[in-house]
């Protein structure tokens, strides 16, 4: 194909140019095509003459820029059409309430879950007979509501006590600063749900008495707040339940634990001595001549004496040993991983103090005194029938030899 053959080819194809860059925009695309047939004709210009064949081939670049421009008024993307435009305003207003409705569903879904969660945290807390198991359940619904991992509930005592004590607590809730810190933070007692020093702290009360508080990061006080008012009388029954529990352990009288908690205590302490292969010292501690006490001064001085004696063996003692009332005016105490030398020494302590202790009755002081039968783990027994029994046998020895006075199992 020689040059002014490529050149007319050239012009021939201006339509199709036109068409490809009309896609982007038809009346660039038309220029681009009318500019280039132009130049082509002026290079033709001293090969052809302007019969005929020119004729032809400018009517046929005419009519294709032309087509090329039609086409591309109706193609997509094409700006210039009402219908275009009308149906990508409809496309948008769609797109707009898709998004809507997606937003709804998320905040739908969110909120179902917060409910669900409030839900399943109070009809825990209403059903539950076992408080302790069911603090584990009540960090997940925590941290489910307020969708942090760093929660914590702390309730009032349900052990004797009035001080909070930590109750339950999403994965992460021990992150948060010290109870103390919180409240200190707060002034004190908060009387409203707010947030003080980055922690979000929400009382929670039921008929104006303080019955928790709940700690959490990474949500507002409103929903902390809603949190506490909903799940308030359902705390509530807990506390109660708790106090019921601790009270059907411990002594009305002084305040230490009952026989059937102070036997579990021994069988619990062996079992784990056994596992470590530790020592356990056991003690049972009778008042001397208790009888005779109670017909000379009355049965209300024999309890002040109890209340007494029972204040100061607890006092004698470690926080980890476990002081119990035995029976009438014994009294039991476990002491783990004691050694021999170490049980004596406590022991006489205590018989001193009790010795040393003056009483009063109207104008009279009476003084006591009281024996001490000791029993070893695992040298006197190692069950807890043998470590009681053997502890018990050795007390009677005490008793038998002058009283006021202490006996180690095997020494007598």
């Amino acid at each position: 194909m020689n040059q002014p053959e490529l050149w007319v080819a050239a012009a021939a194809s201006c339509p199709v140019l036109s068409y490809f860059l009309g896609r982007l925009n038809r009346w660039v695309g038309l220029a681009a095509g009318a500019l280039g047939f132009g130049f082509c004709s002026l290079m033709l210009a001293g090969e052809i003459s302007a019969g005929a064949p020119y004729l032809a081939l400018a009517l046929w670049a005419a009519a294709g820029l032309a087509h090329s421009v039609y086409l591309n008024g109706r193609a997509p993307g094409a700006g210039g059409s009402p219908a275009l435009a009308a149906a990508r305003a409809r496309a948008a207003e769609l797109e707009a309430e898709l998004a809507g409705i997606k937003n709804e569903t998320t905040l739908n879904a969110a909120g179902e879950k917060r409910s669900l969660a409030v839900y399943s945290a109070v009809k825990l807390l209403s059903e539950t007979l076992e408080p302790q198991a069911a603090a584990k359940q009540l960090g997940r619904h925590l941290a489910d509501f307020f969708g942090t991992e760093e929660a914590a509930l702390y309730l009032a005592g349900g052990t004797g006590g009035e001080e909070l004590q930590l109750f339950a607590q999403a994965g992460r809730g021990s992150s948060l600063p010290a109870l103390p810190e919180l409240l200190a933070a707060a002034g004190g007692w908060p009387e409203r749900a707010g947030e003080f020093s980055g922690v979000t702290l929400a009382p929670v009360s039921a008929g104006g008495a303080p019955l928790g508080l709940i700690a959490l990061r990474g949500a507002n006080a409103e929903s902390a707040a809603h949190f506490a008012s909903e799940v308030s009388y359902a705390l509530k029954r807990v506390i109660l339940f708790r106090q019921v529990e601790w009270l059907s352990l411990t002594d009305g009288l002084t305040g230490l634990w009952r026989r059937g908690a102070l036997d579990e205590k021994v069988r619990e302490e062996i079992r784990r001595a056994s596992a470590f292969k530790t020592t356990l010292g056991f003690m049972i501690a009778d008042i001397d001549h208790f009888k005779r006490l109670n017909d000379t001064y009355g049965h209300q001085f024999g309890d002040t004496v109890l209340r007494r004696v029972a204040q100061l063996l607890r006092s004698g003692v470690y926080e980890t040993d476990f002081v119990g009332r035995y029976g009438g005016e014994e009294f039991g105490i476990v002491l783990p991983r004691a050694d021999s030398a170490g049980l004596l020494r406590k022991a006489e302590t205590m018989r001193a103090r009790i010795e040393g202790e003056v009483f009063s009755q109207g104008l009279e002081k009476v003084r006591l005194t009281i024996s001490i039968g000791i029993a070893h783990f695992p040298k006197d027994g190692r069950t807890a029938e043998e470590l009681v029994a053997a502890a018990d046998k050795a007390l009677y020895a005490a008793k038998e030899s002058g009283r006021n006075r202490i006996v180690e199992a095997g020494g007598h």
